[in-house]
């Protein structure tokens, strides 16, 4: 027999954790294509001008993680979301917390591709020609890797609200609106 659970809806996450949670939202899913179509692009203008608007991007969305982060330590927040299942309230968990290390990861590994790819005289004096033809090191397949892990975390996270809203008849989404 399943266990049903009911869960308490009416226990919200401050305006603060809101606001940061939907801004950081909107600005991944603006950063993912962004990257991906910058990446196609040949050394230019073009690549300059979106690897810009990716970096400025990308320090906002650490700055707001870095401010989460903050947060989640140092303010009250609602209770866990229980499932029914002890194995899922884990695995609830541990998304939670992995979207945390993997932005900041993210975040990290992109400073170090400026730096180690030679990008950063391109970026300071906005000059294209000085963009290399290709950049492969080490943090750049890093940061590929926890995009594509982002992206996995981001489609579970959705999911988890979905299967919350169809299993339990509960819309959790109240609780961060």
């Amino acid at each position: 027999m399943k266990t049903i659970v009911k869960n308490n809806l009416l226990e919200k996450y401050s305006k603060g954790i809101i606001i940061i949670h939907w801004l950081s939202f909107l600005l991944i899913i603006l950063l993912i294509p962004l990257g991906y179509v910058m990446a196609d692009l040949n050394p230019g203008t073009a690549r300059l001008t979106l690897l810009k608007a990716h970096m400025v991007i990308g320090i906002l969305v650490f700055a707001l993680t870095l401010v989460r982060v903050w947060f989640f330590f140092n303010h009250k927040r609602p209770s866990r979301l229980e499932t029914g299942n002890l194995l899922h309230n884990k695995l609830v968990v541990w998304m939670e917390n992995s979207f945390y290390y993997v932005l900041i990861l993210l975040c990290i590994s992109g400073i170090v591709t400026i730096t180690t790819g030679n990008l950063g005289g391109a970026l300071l004096s906005s000059d294209a020609s000085l963009l290399p033809e290709s950049v492969d090191v080490p943090a750049l397949r890093a940061h590929k890797a926890l995009v594509v892990l982002l992206i996995f975390l981001l489609i579970g996270h959705i999911c988890g609200v979905i299967n919350h809203y169809v299993k339990n008849k509960e819309n959790t989404l109240r609780r961060i609106l």
